[in-house]
């Protein structure tokens, strides 16, 4: 049986990953829990801190989750060991829809409940990879890490949060059940954006 701690982490995450910080009731999530109020303020001290709590556990988690794909690709040549990467960014997002939901809430408030990360904390590994890339003119030599990060990053949450939406339209792109022909496909727009302008013919 799960602690009381993560009852109320995994309770939580569904009430702010619908509601947000400041529309979530701690009611609610004591409900869902099945657990006494009191429990909240014994492990986290407030709502506030329960909640930068749901958040670096989320995150924590899609990190760990990711890292194997980044290790393999590190030693992959770049293209594809970002191909790699990437995919692997999207099929972990895809399944953690209340991370998603809860970095939306968080980005909305202005992104107050954790530390902005340096440049440091992006995945060495993959900056690695992507450096490599760049000196051997694979990919282009104009644009930082970071901001092809940032790109594929926002990219991976937008078809994440738009896909469903957009059943309709992509409907030849999401027969596979599991939207891999649509990840593959904006998993390759991107990289031929790493990779720079196509010369016209």
């Amino acid at each position: 049986m799960a602690d009381t701690r993560t009852l109320l982490l995994d309770a939580a995450a569904e009430e702010f990953a619908r509601h947000g910080l400041p529309g979530a009731r701690v009611q609610a999530i004591v409900q869902r829990a099945g657990v006494n109020e009191r429990m909240i303020y014994h492990h986290f001290g407030s709502k506030e801190a329960l909640y930068a709590a749901v958040l670096q556990a989320h995150l924590a988690d899609l990190a760990a989750a990711w890292r194997p794909a980044i290790a393999r690709a590190s030693s992959m040549p770049p293209y594809e060991g970002m191909r790699l990467a990437l995919a692997a960014m999207v099929t972990e997002l895809w399944r953690r829809p209340l991370t998603v939901g809860l970095w939306l809430h968080e980005a909305m408030a202005g992104w107050g409940a954790l530390p902005v990360p340096a440049a440091e904390a992006l995945p060495a590994p993959l900056r690695e990879l992507y450096e490599r890339g760049q000196r051997e003119g694979r990919f282009r030599g104009d644009c930082s890490f970071e901001i092809a990060y940032v790109t594929a990053l926002g990219a991976v949450m937008s078809l994440v949060i738009g896909a469903p939406r957009l059943a309709g339209v992509l409907t030849d792109r999401l027969d596979d059940g599991d939207g891999a022909a649509l990840r593959d496909q904006v998993v390759s727009q991107l990289l031929d954006g790493m990779t720079g302008p196509v010369a016209p013919q």
